[in-house]
């Protein structure tokens, strides 16, 4: 099998790029979440409760938009996606009832399904293959910094200049992202050995066992791990604040995950070439239950270090989920992959801030404990990975 045809990765726009789509089409709402309710009048879990709604749409389309990827091209999709949270935003500006804000999330939950990493991985597989790793490295090296950038910049845009303005705002930013995406898609997109009319085959029917088992164990273990991480990131600022009892300290404290996403990253690209990447998403997924047992503590140190290597552990781990599947599927199928993966993944991602805001609800250290649990099953079926040899070739012998 021939590997995918080069082009030139843009990968300081594609990095750029996940900043403004996981900044402002999922961690905006931590910020936005309580004038949004009270714009419509409504308690901020019920509005949660409708972000769930909107991610559902990723894990239903999850698969569809991985088969556009491989016919269109990465950018293509990813273009149209940003523009669909363009819109979506603009609408949020000038929400004045519950149900409007849930037809305004409708094409905000499009455009993160069609935006975020999943869509970014692939145009790195899909334009140089044999650099994956590192490419997907330096994209999630800019998006370990979307939450701080986004807290920090929108609450007080919000606080000074209002909410209508601030919607309006970010969504011109989504624009404008989308127009310069869309400009780096390559005019002539396909792998090398396709036409037109004649695109790799991909059916459950003809995988290999180990790839079977492959996409079965990133699938579970994805799911688990999203789970976790959309239970958790939306509620980081609640949480150190009635912990603390300082509201200023509980966005310090929930704002030091992200910098430190980009630190993991960092130590991921530098010595991560010389391990297996399945090992090193093991490290970094029993880095995650230590920190949130650390969070249980009312020490401000403590709370510091475990944000710290939470922050360091999704950091590696998000490389992780997207370079080891390429282990297993080459580029020309990647984009199907990723979307089968992806579609529980996204679910478990989509029903996160809900069952996060029962789960606190029931009391903040039975949330926390559940977590933890759910970390550690993650874990051990990450560990599975191991005993499945790499089957793309192309990998194999870095792999080896």
């Amino acid at each position: 099998m021939k590997p995918a045809q080069i082009h030139h990765v843009p990968i300081h726009v594609l990095g750029i790029s996940q900043i403004i789509a996981y900044g402002l089409m999922f961690y905006v709402f931590a910020t936005l979440k309580g004038p949004i309710s009270e714009r419509v009048g409504v308690e901020p879990s019920l509005f949660l409760y409708a972000v769930s709604g909107a991610l559902v749409l990723q894990a239903l389309l999850a698969p569809k938009i991985g088969a556009w990827v491989d016919h269109h091209g990465a950018l293509k999709v990813m273009r149209v996606g940003l523009l669909c949270g363009a819109l979506g935003m603009l609408m949020m500006a000038f929400v004045e009832s519950f149900w409007m804000v849930c037809v305004a999330l409708v094409p905000l939950g499009l455009g993160y399904a069609m935006a975020t990493y999943e869509v970014a991985f692939s145009a790195a597989v899909q334009m140089d293959e044999k650099k994956s790793r590192r490419n997907i490295s330096l994209i999630t090296f800019y998006g370990g910094v979307a939450s701080s950038v986004t807290w920090l910049s929108v609450a007080p845009l919000v606080a000074f200049a209002g909410l209508t303005f601030a919607c309006v705002t970010i969504g011109v930013i989504l624009l404008l992202a989308g127009f310069v995406v869309g400009s780096r898609a390559p005019k002539n997109f396909r792998h090398a050995h396709e036409t037109k009319n004649d695109q790799a085959p991909f059916r459950w029917s003809n995988l290999l066992p180990g790839e079977r088992r492959a996409m079965v164990a990133l699938a579970a273990s994805g799911t688990l791990e999203y789970l976790i991480f959309a239970s958790t990131t939306l509620l980081w600022i609640t949480y150190f604040t009635d912990l603390h009892q300082d509201a200023a300290l509980g966005v310090m404290l929930a704002s030091i995950y992200g910098p430190f996403q980009v630190v993991g990253r960092v130590i991921e690209m530098v010595f991560g070439k010389h391990l297996d990447a399945r090992l090193t998403a093991l490290i970094a997924a029993l880095m995650i239950p230590i920190a949130l047992f650390l969070v249980l503590l009312p020490s401000v140190e403590l709370s510091i270090l475990a944000m710290v290597l939470f922050g360091m552990g999704h950091g590696v781990l998000t490389v992780s989920f997207g370079f080891v599947t390429n282990l297993y599927f080459r580029a020309e199928v990647y984009g199907r992959a990723k979307g089968i993966i992806g579609s529980p993944r996204a679910m478990g991602a989509a029903l996160g801030p809900s069952i996060g805001g029962l789960l606190y609800a029931l009391g903040p250290d039975q949330f926390i404990h559940v977590m933890v649990a759910t970390s550690l099953i993650s874990s051990a079926v990450l560990a599975f990975l191991l005993l499945l040899a790499p089957t793309n070739e192309v990998h194999q012998q870095e792999s080896a």
